[in-house]
């Protein structure tokens, strides 16, 4: 056991050629090894999502499609590729998920979703019933070279700069000026983003961001206990087009990623300090009550940053795992300041969920924290699991029958 992890950083860019200047757009990878600017960022309760060898794998709670076959699966039973992707030889390169849907992007910019759809989240209008039990192509021929996901709501950036949500907006999480319970695929016009294309885009979890190429940061959403930087007399406040904020430590440009949950928002900048606004519990400030609009100084000295519905994880330029965030929560995976964790070996990859993440270490290894529902982490088991893990044999099992017993599971995509 280490207290301390070295991490070879392995940065995932998206170049945009057609952009004046060149941004990474990896705000939130999702399974990928660990990359500058974020890890990657799900809101999936109940299920276990990874990719692996270019395979998008799926266990834990499936019963509303999430396993991609056409039908519901047992917690219970063995993890499993997405088979329409294997049988098609579709690479998927970034995943992300809300609640109980998946959304996933291959190496043509393509954009598939499925699982739980009664707000059209998963398939974006063009795949309408309530469960989308196969991938569902969402956005074909765009370019895209990022999504992410809140609790009901998906985005998409393209290399040109476009921004598409769909899903649940009742909150303004599409950012198209409306109260809306579901919508299909929305372009937000370049007017919203003062006529510039956005070159990185975030999530929270009832909520979107969004940075411009001349450093414009934007925001859309529940802007919950002044989540969004500025002070507001209710406890929310629903914006429902993109907002300029402008009460940030830094300039936009400076920003490497930028993230939120319930109710706060984070981001990174280029010099590795960590920034938080909104609800004082989940910004590891040490206060347990109150609400925060200017933008408090989090912690320094980290390569990536990954938020949690409640909290974040972070990991320091020396490899030293970090996390804060609701210091009540039942799952012990917070601290009201950053709190140094203890783990397995040199980790490799880092997956996450609302309530729980997973590691992935340079021996092949992988490694289960946080909330246990579903079967996450034992295929008899719905325990919660403490630091520094419970280790998923029964997923490495499953890759190795696949991919051959002298295979390496956790080394990138």
């Amino acid at each position: 056991m280490r207290w301390k992890i070295y991490i070879t950083l392995s940065v995932y860019i998206i170049l945009l050629p057609s952009l004046a200047m060149s941004r990474t757009t990896d705000a939130m990878i999702l399974s990928t090894k660990i990359a500058s600017g974020g890890m990657g960022q799900t809101n999936s309760v109940d299920t276990g999502i990874t990719i692996e060898n270019g395979d998008l794998w799926i266990w834990g709670f499936r019963g509303s499609g999430q396993q991609g076959n056409g039908s519901n699966e047992p917690s219970s039973s063995a993890p499993a590729r997405v088979d329409y992707f294997v049988r098609n030889n579709i690479n998927i390169v970034q995943a992300t998920a809300g609640i109980y849907h998946i959304i996933a992007l291959d190496e043509q910019g393509n954009v598939w979703g499925w699982g739980q759809n009664g707000y059209y989240h998963a398939g974006g209008g063009v795949c309408t019933e309530g469960h989308v039990k196969s991938p569902c192509l969402v956005l074909k021929d765009k370019n895209i070279v990022r999504v992410d996901a809140g609790e009901y709501v998906s985005y998409a950036l393209s290399a040109d700069g476009d921004v598409y949500t769909w899903g649940h907006g009742p909150y303004g999480q599409l950012g198209n000026g409306l109260k809306v319970s579901k919508s299909a695929v929305y372009k937000i016009p370049r007017s919203d983003f003062n006529g510039e294309a956005v070159v990185l885009l975030g999530a929270a979890y009832e909520g979107g961001y969004a940075i411009t190429q001349s450093g414009g940061v934007y925001a859309w959403g529940d802007d919950e206990d002044n989540a969004f930087g500025y002070e507001r007399s209710s406890a929310h406040e629903y914006v429902l087009k993109p907002l300029l904020l402008t009460n940030l430590a830094v300039d936009g440009s400076e920003i490497t990623y930028m993230c939120g949950g319930q109710p706060f928002t984070n981001y990174l900048s280029s010099s590795g300090d960590v920034y938080g606004m909104g609800g004082n519990f989940s910004l590891g400030i040490g206060q347990k009550t109150g609400k925060t609009a200017g933008p408090a100084l989090i912690t320094t000295d980290i390569a990536s940053m990954y938020c949690r519905y409640s909290g974040s994880i972070a990991l320091t330029n020396d490899g030293t795992l970090l996390t804060w965030g609701f210091a009540s929560s039942a799952f012990n995976i917070y601290g009201i300041i950053p709190t140094q964790r203890e783990y397995y070996d040199v980790i490799t990859k880092i997956d996450g969920g609302k309530e729980h993440f997973i590691y992935w270490t340079e021996n092949g290894k992988a490694y289960g924290v946080g909330y246990g529902a579903g079967h996450k982490f034992s295929q008899s088991s719905n325990n919660n699991v403490e630091f520094p893990g419970k280790e998923l044999t029964f997923l490495l099992d499953e890759m190795k029958k696949t991919y051959g017993n002298n295979y390496i599971p956790g080394q990138g995509l």
